[in-house]
C-alpha cells in the first residue's frame, strides 16, 4: 500500500491521507510530479514504460510519479527520478516549470540540465525499460503519432504553451537554456 496526501483543486494539502488507489471525491485530487530533462546539445530525455504495466505497456514518458504523503513535490520528483533511471540530481538543480489541475490529479512539472550517458541509466523492473534522447522536432512527431502514455499528453495540453516555450528554450532553437543561477 502506498499513501498519498490528498489536496485540494487549489493544490493546497486537506489534511487527508489515503493509499494510492483508493477512490476520490469530486474536490479531492491526488498530486503528481514529472520531471522534464534537457541535456546540453538540447535533446530531451525519455523513458519507455515497462510492458508490464498496466496502463500504457511500452508507451514513452518523461520520468514522473505521485507525491508519497508527508512529501513535497520537489523531494517526489528527485525520488521519482532516482528509482526509474538511477539518474540523481539536487532541489537546488531543478526549477518549477508549471503547474496543471485535472482531476483528480494536481500535477507539477520540473525541468533540469543534465547530461546523461544513456548506458548509465538503470531501469526500474515493472516501471520502465528503455530509455532515449530526442530532439524538439522528434519529441513533436513521437506526439502526433500517439507513441505517448495518454496522460502524458492529457498532462501536456494542460500547458502546452509553457512547455513549447521550455523546449524551444531548451531544445534545438537558438535560444540558450537558463540555468539555475542564472535565473536568480
Amino acid at each position: 500500500m502506498e499513501l498519498i496526501d490528498i489536496y485540494d483543486k487549489n493544490g493546497r494539502a486537506t489534511g487527508i491521507v489515503r493509499d494510492k488507489k483508493a477512490p476520490l471525491g469530486p474536490e479531492e485530487y491526488r498530486m503528481a510530479v514529472g520531471i522534464w530533462i534537457m541535456n546540453s546539445g538540447g535533446h530531451i530525455f525519455l523513458t519507455k514504460r515497462s510492458m508490464d504495466k498496466s496502463y500504457a505497456p511500452g508507451k514513452w514518458e518523461n520520468p514522473a510519479g505521485h507525491v508519497q504523503a508527508g512529501e513535497g513535490p520537489e523531494h517526489a520528483v528527485i525520488r521519482e527520478l532516482f528509482e526509474e533511471t538511477g539518474l540523481t540530481v539536487h532541489e537546488e538543480q531543478i526549477t518549477l516549470l508549471g503547474c496543471s489541475c485535472r482531476w483528480p490529479y494536481i500535477g507539477r512539472d520540473f525541468g533540469v540540465r543534465m547530461d546523461v550517458d544513456l548506458s548509465n541509466v538503470q531501469f526500474q523492473q515493472g516501471e520502465t525499460c528503455d530509455a532515449k534522447w530526442v530532439t524538439f522536432d522528434e519529441f513533436i512527431t513521437m506526439a502526433r503519432d500517439g507513441e505517448f502514455a495518454p496522460s502524458l499528453t492529457d498532462h501536456m495540453r494542460d500547458y502546452w504553451e509553457a512547455f513549447l516555450e521550455f523546449a524551444g528554450r531548451l531544445g534545438s532553437r537558438e535560444l540558450d537554456f537558463l540555468t539555475v543561477e542564472e535565473q536568480r
